[in-house]
């Protein structure tokens, strides 16, 4: 008869792992708390009963919310923030879709440069980038205009597209679209009916990513957006000049309250995480 292998009993945890594991911790709490604590701190404001901006509140109430939504400012400033989202959304889509997957799928000479100038605004300062803007708008005479608001937003919108598009078609199987043509389809059909639908989830992650982006951005649109309309985030900026009142504050929960639900939503269904 075989002889039983008696299991193996692993030695119990020492004292001194169990401390360099709780010290390993320390500086993921640390951040986590720099992160986090400042929204909730705006959050809880934001619900204050006085009339000006502390923490913690003397009371809870809903009146800055009900301010927000009867002002016309406000609604004027969300509405114009949506308007420039839709109008961006489906053309960084197109042009996303486009050049993520020469970027991720293609192979031809200068790919890698091609990827790094259509990512290069994801490593210039904000301002950097708007100030640039600033000039090129000012020359064409379209500062202030929606026009040039949506242009500004496409070029920090893009980015992120691309990227999201780019890892999506490096992980695609390149013998389906090869089968595609061996059966007869063109190529414009094969990218429309075998590449795009396998694109899916990248390109639902990129709309979304760039519909958040723009909804938020406000170092670009305060130079460019010009003394007329402007969005919540340029609203925001201009409110808080003055006198920081708790309507920032529920304005700006409400976009965070966007952004984390939209969040939540493209990582349940597309698996987003996997593409930044």
């Amino acid at each position: 008869m075989a002889e039983r292998r008696t299991p193996r009993v692993r030695a119990p945890r020492t004292a001194r792992a169990r401390v360099r594991r709780a010290l390993a911790l320390v500086p993921v709490v640390l951040v986590c708390a720099f992160l986090l604590l400042p929204l909730l701190v705006v959050a809880v404001s934001s619900f204050n009963a006085d009339n000006n901006f502390r923490f913690p509140p003397s009371g809870l109430s809903l009146r800055w919310y009900a301010e927000v939504f009867g002002s016309a400012q406000w609604l004027d400033a969300l509405g114009y923030s949506l308007r420039v989202a839709l109008l961006v959304v489906p053309v960084v889509v197109v042009l996303g879709t486009l050049g993520g997957y020469a970027v991720g799928a293609g192979s031809f000479p200068g790919r890698r440069a091609l990827g790094l100038l259509f990512l290069s605004p994801m490593a210039v300062p904000g301002v950097m980038v708007g100030l640039a803007l600033l000039y090129q708008l000012q020359r064409a005479g379209m500062v202030g205009s929606a026009e040039g608001l949506w242009l500004a937003h496409l070029v920090v919108t893009f980015p992120f597209c691309v990227r999201v598009v780019a890892v999506s078609a490096a992980a695609l199987d390149p013998r389906l679209p090869r089968a595609a043509r061996s059966l007869g389809a063109t190529p414009l059909r094969t990218f429309l009916t075998v590449t795009v639908p396998l694109l899916r989830p990248g390109i639902v992650a990129g709309a979304f990513l760039a519909a958040v982006i723009s909804l938020g951005e406000v170092a670009v649109s305060v130079l460019v957006a010009g003394a007329g309309e402007a969005t919540v985030p340029v609203r925001i900026y201009s409110a808080v000049q003055v006198q920081l009142e708790p309507t920032v504050a529920a304005v700006s929960t409400l976009l965070l309250l966007v952004s984390v639900a939209t969040i939540a939503v493209l990582d349940r269904t597309v698996h987003v995480s996997r593409f930044l």
